[in-house]
């Protein structure tokens, strides 16, 4: 694994590897001090091609791309981008060592392309748009609904009216009529909605009308990058 340290804008090798044309699967692990905190980080690739890398955390795959050809040089550089994709720190070009001709097997497929920046960050942000259709499907369904408050006591009964005098032998007297039904008790309390909202940035919140303490928010974007592959490639 090749190790770099990256500090502001400067970057150094602290352990190489050897390089060799073909060569699939190498990783190189940067750690980053505090400068780079809340950015954007993109790796930028230079060999026998040149290919930037979403970083989610602090490794990446070296493209295949860029180890394609020997009798090159592999550099890497880094750019970390604020929150409206502005560049806020590009970094120097880090020589990773030159690359050898490797062993070539006969027979054995090209490793796959790496897609370009373009299509990882489309890729993102379907997987983001996914996660808060599913939470908007689920809030339609009722899954946040508070639960319906109990149901008023039912009103007394009001009280029989009195029974109407007897007639004289002959044709009995009609019954004196029942008195009226008391009115209905008051109903209950409605229950609590709690309703998500997803912003244009990406973060689920909710609001509530019974006042009760809302769930934390979401940051949509990031938990759709952090269950990515860690870097993924980038070629122009």
């Amino acid at each position: 694994m090749i190790d770099i340290e990256v500090s502001g804008a400067g970057a150094r090798l602290l352990r190489g590897e050897t390089l060799t044309a073909g060569r699939v699967g190498l990783r190189c692990r940067l750690r980053f001090d505090a400068s780079w905190a809340g950015l954007q980080k993109i790796a930028v690739f230079r060999g026998g091609r040149t290919v930037s890398v979403l970083l989610d955390g602090e490794e990446a795959a070296v493209p295949p791309e860029c180890l394609g050809e020997a009798g090159g040089t592999l550099y890497l550089g880094l750019y970390g981008t604020d929150g409206s994709g502005e560049t806020v720190i590009p970094t120097v070009w880090i020589n990773c060592g030159e690359i050898r001709e490797g062993t070539e097997p006969a027979g054995e497929a090209p490793a796959e392309p790496t897609p370009n920046l373009l299509a990882q960050m489309q890729a993102v942000l379907a997987e983001a748009k996914s996660l808060a259709q599913s939470v908007r499907d689920d809030a339609d369904n009722g899954l946040f609904r508070g639960e319906t408050g109990p149901q008023g006591p039912q009103g007394e009964t009001g009280p029989q009216g009195e029974t109407g005098p007897q007639g004289e032998t002959g044709p009995a007297g009609a019954d004196g009529s029942n008195g009226a039904n008391g009115t209905n008790g008051s109903d209950g309390a409605d229950g609590t909605t709690f309703t998500p909202s997803v912003s244009s940035a990406g973060v689920l919140s909710w609001t509530n009308d019974g006042g009760k303490t809302n769930p934390s928010s979401v940051d949509l974007v990031s938990a759709v990058l952090s269950a990515l592959p860690s870097a993924v490639g980038v070629s122009f």
